[in-house]
């Protein structure tokens, strides 16, 4: 059964059933730069300038008003040491180029759009949970701000690897909104033939992804356990701040998943409280619309 296999055993399965996709080059590359101490601003726009559609995705978010950086920006070196950082350039540019892996239909409730709508509100608001939290784990805004990015890579994967069952799953998310999609996985993927290995959900199959991809362990942990309960391990602080996040953004319409869950333990273990969540609510309710926009743009 599904639920017997362990981690090890999806990634040997993963990698002996099916094709996976490798990380595009330029995503492995700029993994490569942020990872090296030694990397400069100059080094990364390198790297970014040599994509123009990626060039001008991050100037675009560089641009936007978010940010509010009043003067005119003309290079990514400018994004970079102006107004995001060189993480954030990083981590941002190497999601949308790792994304170009995957083919993944546009519409629904689990398409493009809606995927980068929740990537980019999950990544905005689990960053601003991260600088607000008081715990013992050092929780680093900017590898949170990654892993609300890449924590749903294994929805692309799924879509990428079954796309008929993928428009069916898709549907599904439509009509019975107050399942968990791990529940609609396990119909779609245990009951239609295909290999049992997909029933285990996108978030372990993600995990499993970034992994294989070499992307940070934060990251890996992330992905893959973000469909759960409870968590207390290693890196449970992000696993905790994008489990939050998305749970704020439940209740905005935003994400997959839209069945009851309490906040209460994630603020707990995050070191919030209800005043605290109200503000970081109002945040993302400021940026909302602006992120809409950048999620079009990425999606188109």
């Amino acid at each position: 059964m599904a639920h017997d296999l362990t981690l090890d055993d999806i990634a040997l399965r993963l990698q002996n059933l099916y094709r996976l996709p490798p990380m595009p080059a330029v995503a492995l590359h700029i993994l490569r730069v942020t990872r090296d101490p030694d990397s400069s601003a100059a080094d990364l726009t390198r790297l970014i300038e040599q994509d123009p559609s990626l060039t001008a995705q991050v100037l675009r978010y560089a641009r936007s008003a978010l940010f509010g950086y009043p003067g005119q920006l003309d290079s990514v070196q400018e994004a970079i040491t102006r107004v995001l950082g060189f993480d954030r350039v990083g981590h941002l540019a190497m999601g949308l180029a790792a994304s170009k892996a995957f083919t993944i239909p546009d519409e629904g409730p689990l398409g493009l759009s809606a995927f980068w709508r929740h990537s980019l509100h999950c990544a905005y608001l689990a960053q601003a949970i991260a600088a607000a939290a008081d715990t013992e784990e050092t929780i680093k805004p900017d590898m949170a701000y990654l892993c609300g990015l890449l924590h749903n890579f294994g929805l692309l994967l799924v879509a990428h690897l079954y796309p008929a069952e993928f428009r069916v799953l898709n549907r599904l998310r439509t009509e019975e909104p107050e399942l968990p999609l791990a529940t609609l996985e396990r119909r779609v993927f245990g009951e239609s033939g295909c290999d049992e290995v997909l029933a285990v959900g996108h978030g372990a199959i993600g995990g499993v992804l970034a992994k294989l991809w070499q992307l940070p362990d934060e990251v890996v942990k992330v992905a893959g356990v973000h469909q759960g309960t409870g968590y207390r391990g290693e890196f449970a602080g992000y696993v905790a701040a994008v489990q939050l996040a998305n749970e704020v953004l439940k209740a905005r319409g935003i994400g997959d998943e839209f069945d009851e869950r309490e906040t209460t333990p994630a603020m707990v273990a995050l070191g919030l409280d209800a005043a605290a969540l109200e503000r970081l609510a109002q945040a993302i309710d400021s940026a909302s619309a602006e992120l809409d926009t950048l999620a079009s743009s990425l999606a188109a």
